[in-house]
Parts: C-alpha cells; structure tokens; sequence
C-alpha cells in the first residue's frame, strides 16, 4: 500500500501576542487550538485512507523557548514584555510545554489510529548542537536542523519504504 506522509508544522504557539501585550488578562486563544489541531490530522488520515494511501505523521521538530519569546515580543515595550511573560504564568518556559502538548497529540492520535509516526523531535533533542538547529526566532529549522530532519526522513524511508515507488 502506497504511504502518504502528513505534516503540518504548525503548533499551538500562534497567538496574537499583540494582544496579549495589550490585555494580559483577558482570555486569549491560539489561532489553532488543539481540538482544530486534531481535528485537521483526523481529516487528513481520512483523506488518505479514502484514497487507498496508508498515512504516516511526522512529529514537530523541536522550538527554543527563550528565543521564541524574544522573537514574539521584539519591539514592544518593556511593560508589554511583562505582560506577556505574565499571561504565561511568570515562565518562559510554557511556551515549550504548549509547543509539547501539540506535539504529544501527534502520538496520541497515531497511537489511537493505529499508523506509524517518524519521530524527528528525538534526534534533535538529542543532538549536541541543539542550538545551531534553529534559526534566531526558536522555530524555524535552520540549515542545520533541516539537514538532520531531512537524514531522519530518508533512513526512515529507506529503511522502512514510507513512500511510494
């Protein structure tokens, strides 16, 4: 059976941080909560099956959290930094867990739809230059961790037959 591989490197760490600056307090949610995050992969599994392609996840790459506040929070103010940093509960690091939290739906829903997911977030987070694999904004791929990305998906498809011939 052919395979398609699905991936949609989005995760829930798109808000509208302007926002939030202006009105921490307020309730604010991403652009893609998780139940429309899970929804999109459900559909897309369903497309590919109706299709008569077996689908194949691929896992979000890894993100910087210190470099991803930065980079959402360039040019504002310092109070508009602090009100951001208070919208996330006073840590930096919730960002990482958000980025996480979708991340790990991936597995759940490849787990409950009984088809294989490449893991590429491992080896990243294994690799001893985790910081050269993405660029200034925490979340792009830079040329580095688009190599390991891309050598992850091609020993896998060697390895495995994961796409079509």
């Amino acid at each position: 059976m052919d395979k398609t591989v699905i991936i949609y490197p989005e995760s829930g760490l798109q808000y509208d941080w302007q926002a939030i600056a202006a009105d921490p307090s307020a309730k604010h949610e991403p652009k893609m909560d998780l139940v429309a995050y899970k929804a999109l992969y459900t559909n897309k599994i369903a497309q590919a099956r109706a299709c008569g392609q077996e689908p194949v996840l691929v896992s979000l790459p890894i993100m910087d959290e210190n470099r991803y506040f930065a980079f959402i929070t360039r040019g504002m103010s310092l109070q508009e930094r602090k009100n951001v940093l208070y919208w996330l509960g006073g840590h930096i690091e919730r960002l990482r867990n958000i980025h996480a939290l979708y991340n790990l739906s991936l597995f759940r829903l490849a787990s409950a739809q009984c088809i294989h997911i490449i893991d590429v977030t491992s080896p990243m987070l294994a690799s001893d230059h985790f910081d050269q694999l993405l660029e200034q904004d925490g979340v792009t791929l830079s040329p580095e961790g688009q190599a390991l990305v891309d050598d992850e998906l091609a020993s896998l498809v060697s390895r495995f037959g994961l796409l079509a011939s």
